[in-house]
């Protein structure tokens, strides 16, 4: 998949127009050809494009490198956490929660970590933190052995 091609899966996921992607970033008119393959986009644009919608930028990434989806096999449901993230769609998150608890779908750490998260945004408060989410991340964070890994936990874990 191209950087176009899941720029347009997510916005158009998200419900969002064009101009509204690019919310003053670039021009409507770039973003299309962006969109189309035309034009390539600055890594530093496009990572600040898909923070300020919330989107997940590792996940991106890893659907445009095309890796096998078994390593990230929740990548759309992870979007769709996101989504319900900024819109503060508990209502989504709930049936989001529902499906993982009726192991309707197959989850993980990370699927864990962003829906107890996205709670914690959306209610400002971390009363949907496991203690086990929460023992997890700090393990991680207290490791003496910090990596790419340990900065990305702390970065999402100061929401809660």
């Amino acid at each position: 998949m191209t950087i176009g091609e899941a720029l347009k899966q997510l916005r158009l996921h998200a419900g969002l127009t064009q101009n509204q992607m690019t919310a003053g970033l670039m021009s409507e008119s770039f973003y299309s050809k962006v969109e189309r393959d035309v034009h390539k986009i600055d890594a530093n644009l496009l990572i600040e494009l898909l923070t300020m919608h919330h989107f997940d930028v590792v996940s991106f990434f890893t659907r445009v490198s095309n890796q096998d989806m078994r390593i990230e096999p929740n990548f759309d449901l992870m979007n769709q956490i996101s989504f319900a993230q900024n819109r503060k769609d508990l209502k989504t998150l709930d049936k989001i929660r529902a499906e993982v608890e009726n192991d309707k779908v197959k989850s993980n750490f990370w699927l864990q970590f962003r829906l107890e998260n996205a709670y914690a945004w959306v209610l400002h408060a971390n009363k949907m933190i496991s203690p086990e989410l929460k023992n997890k991340v700090k393990s991680i964070i207290l490791d003496e052995n910090w990596n790419w890994t340990a900065y990305h936990y702390l970065s999402q874990a100061v929401i809660f």
